[in-house]
């Protein structure tokens, strides 16, 4: 009786760990998460500190939060889970002061902080960098007061300005 329940104790566990040890098609690796860190600090150039990082399978990207240098507030990175691609940047709380270079041909957000400054007076409330999917191109999205600024990222071109 001992060898049999011996014998299922280890079936089971043999089992457990084949079907643990499995790797997931759709789940990234913990080199994942260390890519869209890497991915950050080079956008960041090493500035700020990384908060958090966290992978979300519901919505399929990753997430990586950064305190900027100073008083600079707290950026968010958006990575698509399973290419580790750049879905959106987007900077959460003020003063909003630090630099971005998001690399692949796109201008610095310092950049286009002062061009949407220029087309608007006023504080900037909230910012973003995200691909527009009805055009294909990267804007930065600018909340400033109650307008919105829309950026081309590429070209550093105001596309529109919402009141």
């Amino acid at each position: 009786m001992l060898k049999h329940i011996l014998f299922s104790l280890f079936l089971s566990v043999t089992i457990l760990l084949i079907a643990c040890s499995e790797s997931s098609t759709t789940a990234p690796t913990s080199g994942g998460q260390d890519d869209v860190v890497a991915k950050t600090t080079v956008m960041t150039k090493g500035s700020g500190s990384v908060v958090s990082t966290i992978k979300n399978d519901d919505t399929q990207h990753w997430e990586v939060r950064v305190d900027m240098p100073g008083d600079g507030g707290i950026v968010k990175f958006e990575y698509q889970l399973n290419s580790n691609e750049l879905r959106e940047v987007k900077g959460l709380t003020p003063s909003f002061d630090y630099e971005i270079e998001p690399g692949n041909g796109l201008i610095n957000y310092s950049s286009a902080k002062s061009i949407a400054l220029g087309a608007v007076n006023g504080s900037i409330i909230e910012w973003k960098l995200e691909k527009d999917m009805s055009d294909n191109n990267w804007q930065y999205r600018f909340e400033i007061g109650s307008s919105e600024v829309r950026i081309n990222a590429a070209t550093g071109t105001v596309i529109r300005v919402k009141n």
